[in-house]
């Protein structure tokens, strides 16, 4: 046991905080990829239109991103011990509102109230997990972080797609107890292992670090962009070469089982060296990763390529989560980890919109091209960023 502990990159008193921000995160994303991308679509898409149901997705999402900050702000000044139950009601309240919403407007204002609700967990589980590392091991936690929380959405859409294609009704009991399992998680572990009281510096006041945040607002918009661009595309860009559904999830499969077994060595390579050259490095690989996929032609190459972009995200991952830890104070880390989380958001929200125009203007590989032009920009910028 105590082999193993020395193996992960937190200290062995911070484990069981993060335990309970892990699992209440992970019931809070597996609520929303289950009702966004398996229920509402096939539930309420034939009544509302699978436009209102994706304009849901869209408020949900925005009002979660543009309120993290102030949730992590929130959560420091409170006490995310006693902030964090409540969010979880709330949270609960909110869901089952969208899941039995009467009419679109009512859909959409839960919603958003869904998304402000859930707005703190996301920053409090980065600060303490960041807090919690062990010295000069920032990048890893942060990876092993994300690693651990990423199971929970794909369970979210798989099981509730498998449920509902069985019984829509059970499908909608699967959510509902979900947001139990929230309630009894944050009052039953996040309220006892996490401080109810405030830290004794919060807010945005003259200590706020703007400025360090300005300066890794290129790379959080990096992060999520790429993402955004290939989200409304990509299944039609596969579809047209002609893979199945299958090899899609074997290619899944081989870029992140690659990711899980690289995050550990590669981020401890990264921990120890410059995270910013890693990261730049990262950024003009997965910039040249984009291209070759835009020129895919077979089952081989496709999985040539899974393959890379596994093995960048196991550096781009450890590499931005040290370089962030790093930059910001510890004061007021939990609100500033929001307000780049909000940036990362954007990328993403951004991204769909012109992955899709793209698309239309000039073709199947031109969201590729667009992301990796992207990518190569933010490298180049902190490139001579270093060098000034």
């Amino acid at each position: 046991m105590r082999s193993w502990l020395a193996r992960i990159p937190w200290r062995e008193s911070g484990l069981g905080p993060l335990v309970a921000l892990v699992a209440m995160v992970g019931l809070i994303e597996f609520t929303r990829s289950g009702l966004y991308t398996a229920y509402l679509p096939q539930a309420r898409g034939g009544a509302l239109g699978l436009g209102m149901v994706g304009l849901a997705a869209t408020v949900q999402y925005l009002a979660d991103t543009l309120s993290r900050s102030p949730g992590g702000l929130w959560a420091d000044r409170l006490g995310p011990g006693r902030l964090l139950p409540v969010a979880a009601v709330l949270s609960a309240v909110s869901a089952l509102g969208i899941l039995w919403a009467p009419s679109a407007a009512w859909l959409l204002l839960a919603s958003f109230a869904n998304g402000l609700a859930v707005a703190p967990a996301w920053p409090t589980l980065m600060t303490h997990s960041t807090r919690a590392a062990h010295d000069d091991e920032d990048g890893r936690a942060v990876g092993f972080t994300f690693m651990l929380v990423a199971p929970f959405i794909g369970a979210g859409i798989l099981l509730t797609g498998f449920v509902y294609e069985r019984s829509p009704a059970s499908a909608a009991t699967l959510l509902a107890f979900t947001q139990l399992l929230l309630v009894f998680v944050a009052f039953v572990f996040v309220r006892r292992q996490l401080p109810r009281r405030p830290r004794a510096t919060v807010g945005y006041g003259p200590g706020f670090p703007w400025r360090e945040v300005l300066g890794l607002a290129p790379g959080a918009l990096a992060q999520m962009f790429a993402f955004g661009v290939l989200a409304p595309v990509i299944f039609p860009f596969l579809d047209r070469l002609g893979f199945s559904t299958r090899e899609l999830v074997l290619a899944l499969a081989v870029g992140g089982g690659l990711e899980l077994l690289l995050i550990s060595p590669v981020g401890r390579l990264v921990d120890r060296s410059r995270p910013l050259t890693a990261l730049t490095i990262g950024l003009f690989l997965a910039a040249a990763a984009l291209v070759a996929f835009a020129h895919v032609r077979d089952l081989r190459e496709l999985l040539i390529v899974a393959a890379a972009v596994g093995a960048l995200q196991a550096l781009l991952i450890p590499a931005w989560g040290s370089l962030v830890s790093r930059s910001l104070p510890d004061d007021h880390k939990a609100g500033a980890w929001g307000a780049v989380m909000t940036l990362e958001g954007l990328g993403f929200a951004l991204g769909p919109v012109m992955g899709g125009f793209t698309w239309e203007w000039w073709g199947a590989q031109a969201p590729f091209y667009l992301g990796a032009a992207f990518y190569a920009l933010v490298a180049l910028f902190y490139l001579v960023r270093r060098r000034v």
